[in-house]
């Protein structure tokens, strides 16, 4: 069938697809029930045909807008088909990659598959010797190797385990002793204040044997005695106080020198 969505009214009225009132051909609405009189444009559904004057109307029309007679009898005219969109043949299915497809955790937050890290949080930059410290060392005699615990900070409990790596001597306890231990987590320290009451051989044996003593143990002791964020931090304190220590030391030293000069000049 030819298509007949444009439709030509001979005369000067035409009628309400909707109550089939005539009404005047340059009309908007209805002038009873205030439908619109055409609509614009034909529907995408298709059109049907009035079974008495062969005009077409759109599905919905109770009345033929041309004729007006009643559209029982109307034959439906197939749309026109739609052209369909040609995918270049160039183009490739998309396909889930594990590796660019991260997927999501009970908590919500994708992680990627391969690492179980936050997709979003994932590090580019150089690894660090802590990383380096948790990877695994397969080999023949361990082939089940598992990642290394991270060391534990046992610092500031009395029977903690002292890292190896800080069991040396200790200048600035050798030196300061009474000082050195009042900020360093060994406050008994601080009797050594007395010992400035003996006779001064006394002194010198009570002073030498406990600087000694805290040069040897004088870092196991601060480890267990007070709470340090890292063995990194408790070697950058102590080296400062070694700093100190050394040039306190010579500072008195030198200023004994010349007391001594001038005393036995006189």
């Amino acid at each position: 069938m030819a298509d007949t969505s444009e439709q030509h009214i001979d005369g000067d009225h035409h009628f309400c697809a909707h109550c089939g009132t005539k009404n005047e051909k340059g009309g908007y609405a209805c002038t009873r029930c205030g439908e619109r009189l055409i609509a614009d444009g034909a529907p995408s559904d298709g059109l049907n045909s009035c079974a008495k004057c062969g005009s077409a109307n759109n599905t919905r029309s109770t009345y033929c807008w041309v004729c007006g007679s009643e559209m029982h009898d109307a034959v439906r005219i197939a749309p026109k088909p739609q052209p369909k969109i040609q995918v270049p043949s160039a183009a490739t299915p998309r396909t889930y990659r594990p590796d660019l497809n991260p997927v999501s955790t009970p908590g919500g937050k994708p992680v990627a598959p391969r690492t179980g890290e936050p997709a979003d949080t994932r590090r580019s930059e150089p690894r660090t010797d802590a990383d380096l410290r948790l990877d695994v060392t397969i080999s023949e005699e361990n082939p089940f190797a598992s990642p290394d615990a991270p060391v534990q900070n046992t610092s500031g409990t009395r029977d903690g385990e002292v890292p190896e790596e800080i069991k040396k001597w200790n200048w600035a306890a050798f030196l300061m002793p009474a000082v050195w231990g009042l900020f360093s987590g060994v406050p008994y320290t601080a009797i050594l204040f007395g010992a400035a009451l003996l006779p001064p051989l006394a002194q010198l044996l009570v002073m030498g044997t406990a600087s000694v003593y805290l040069g040897i143990k004088g870092n196991e002791l601060a480890w267990r005695g007070k709470k340090w964020r890292s063995v990194e931090h408790f070697s950058a304190f102590q080296k400062q106080w070694v700093s100190w220590s050394v040039k306190l030391t010579i500072a008195v030293a030198v200023i004994l020198l010349f007391y001594m000069m001038a005393t036995g000049g006189s």
